[in-house]
């Protein structure tokens, strides 16, 4: 017995509507720590004493080996660096929330032609 295409095409809206909502969730995180002075502080005690933050994950580790990741060792002051990873991940969160939604629209049409 063979599967049902609208069922699969359905769970598979249900994981892009999922990755879109984490994705703005930690666009919103972001957003919020932009304006936060105490997250702000936060995370310059763990950049400069170079240790992780898990709410965060790797985004604030000092040296990745992804070139189009802002590199700690590209800025002296360690605000500017933790700015700059703040706006690169919010640009490629956004990038990725508007491929998601194209792909989310291409499936929906698929859905709704039977």
């Amino acid at each position: 017995m063979g599967k049902c295409d609208t069922i699969e095409l359905l769970r598979l809206e249900g994981r892009y509507l999922k990755f879109i909502v984490e994705n703005h969730t930690e666009l919103n995180l972001l957003e919020h720590v932009e304006k936060c002075e105490e997250c702000q502080k936060e995370i310059l005690r763990a950049v400069e004493k170079d240790e992780p933050l898990a709410d965060y994950g790797n985004l604030f580790q000092k040296e990745v080996e992804d070139q189009i990741v802002p590199q700690s060792s590209d800025y002296r002051n360690p605000v500017n660096f933790i700015n700059a990873r703040i706006q690169w991940r919010k640009r490629r969160l956004k990038e990725l929330m508007e491929n998601a939604e194209m792909e989310l629209k291409s499936l929906r049409a698929r859905l709704a032609d039977p």
